[in-house]
């Protein structure tokens, strides 16, 4: 199965983006269940300054992007 990975970071006013705080594997048969898997991810305490996710395949191709404001909304 292939590797992705989910990250998580603060995203600024002027849309730039901080550090991973949240670098984690998805193992998934293809990019529609890791995405489904990603969505279904439940926020920890200690996510809380994230406000933007991403999901990227194992060559490192952008596959999924999410602002927190947008799954809260």
């Amino acid at each position: 199965m292939p590797g992705y990975r989910l990250r998580g970071a603060f995203r600024a006013p002027d849309g730039a983006i901080g550090a991973p705080l949240i670098d984690e594997i998805i193992t998934a048969a293809d990019r529609q269940e890791a995405i489904r898997l990603a969505n279904a991810r439940e926020s920890l305490p200690e996510d809380e300054p994230v406000n933007a996710l991403w999901l990227v395949d194992e060559h490192e191709t952008l596959i999924w992007s999410l602002r927190r404001a947008e799954r809260e909304g």
